[in-house]
C-alpha cells in the first residue's frame, strides 16, 4: 500500500512539472498495467486503450509503449510484472468508466487489471480501477475488450 502511495506522489510531482508545457484544458494520465502472473501471460504485441467517460468522451492511446516510463523500446507487458505509462492529453467532462483495451499483433495476453489516474491544475483528481482478468488472443479473434462500468443517469423529469 506504501509504494502506491509514494507511487501518488511521483504522480503529483510529474503532473506538475510536465503541465509547465501543458495547456489548462489538458490531463496527466498515469496508467498501471498489471499482467497474470501465469505461464505465456506476457505479449509482445501492441497494446492499444481506449478510456472514456459517461459523457461518451473518449481519449485513444494508439500504441501504450509511447507512454511507458521506460521508453518505447522497453521490455512491457511481462508474465507477473505491472507496467507504468504517463502521458497527457485532453481532460475528459466526466471520471473515466470506460477501457477499452486492443490488442494487435502475433500474439495474446493476458491482462489482470489496469488502474488509471487523472491529474490536472485546477480539476479533481481522479482513479478508476479495472479488473480485467481475461485473454486478449489476436489468433482466436479475441484481441478487443471492453470494460463498461459507467452509470447510465436517468433525468427524472419534475411535474409542474
Amino acid at each position: 500500500m506504501e509504494i502506491k502511495h509514494l507511487s501518488f506522489s511521483f504522480l503529483i510531482i510529474f503532473s506538475f512539472i510536465i503541465n509547465t508545457n501543458a495547456n489548462s484544458s489538458d490531463c496527466i494520465y498515469t496508467i498501471y498495467v498489471q499482467t497474470a502472473d501465469i505461464p505465456s501471460a506476457g505479449t509482445k504485441s501492441n497494446v492499444t486503450v481506449f478510456i472514456g467517460d459517461s459523457y461518451n468522451d473518449e481519449l485513444p492511446i494508439n500504441n501504450l509503449k509511447d507512454w511507458g516510463l521506460m521508453g518505447p523500446s522497453g521490455n512491457y507487458f511481462k508474465a507477473g510484472e505491472t507496467d507504468l505509462f504517463a502521458g497527457k492529453g485532453p481532460c475528459l467532462r466526466g471520471p473515466i468508466c470506460r477501457l477499452i483495451i486492443v490488442l494487435s499483433g502475433y500474439d495474446n495476453w493476458y491482462c489482470d487489471s489496469i488502474e488509471i489516474t487523472t491529474v490536472a491544475l485546477e480539476k479533481s483528481c481522479s482513479q478508476k480501477h479495472f479488473t480485467v482478468k481475461k485473454w486478449l488472443d489476436v489468433n482466436r479473434g479475441s484481441a478487443l475488450i471492453l470494460q463498461d462500468e459507467c452509470v447510465s443517469e436517468v433525468k427524472m423529469i419534475e411535474p409542474l
